[in-house]
């Protein structure tokens, strides 16, 4: 293949990636309408009573309801989530959606648990390295790099 017609490619890519960028960025608000931590603590009661999705970790569990702590661009805020059955340990994260209530409250509708607890997110990152890891093991068991022609060959026998 003609080296122009690879860069034309390669510009077309990184010209159509770029346009993506930018349309995120100015969609953004369509597709996530809700506030985020930051705009809770700037203005809280402007809030109230509107639906809110915002993840937190939980820094205290008791009968029926948490209490998670929302942090976006540096800042944070404690919110109290009522409603709730789900058992979730101290140092969990979770995803809550809900209505806005005065007093740092949440009425929860739904809740999601991301990480049950502050292990389940060590858990996950090790579990993803020893697979890394494993994948590595039998690529290169069963593949070499040849460095004269700098090519990937396949291992005799």
């Amino acid at each position: 293949m003609y080296v122009w017609v690879r860069v034309v490619i390669a510009l077309s890519v990184c010209l159509a990636l770029g346009g993506l960028f930018v349309h995120a960025e100015v969609t953004e608000d369509q597709w996530h309408p809700y506030p985020d931590a930051e705009e809770l603590a700037a203005e809280y009661d402007s809030y109230v009573g509107q639906d809110v999705m915002i993840f937190g970790t939980v820094t205290e569990h008791s009968e029926g309801g948490m209490e998670i702590m929302a942090e976006s661009d540096g800042t944070s805020i404690t919110l109290q989530v009522t409603g709730t059955e789900t058992a979730v340990e101290p140092g969990g994260v979770v995803q809550v959606y809900g209505t806005l209530e005065p007093g740092q409250r949440i009425t929860a509708e739904r809740i999601e648990v991301v990480n049950s607890s502050r292990w389940a997110e060590l858990y996950k990152y090790g579990a993803s390295v020893v697979g890394a890891l494993g994948f590595l093991l039998l690529f290169f068991r069963y593949w070499r790099l040849n460095r004269d022609t700098w090519t990937l060959e396949a291992r005799d026998g």
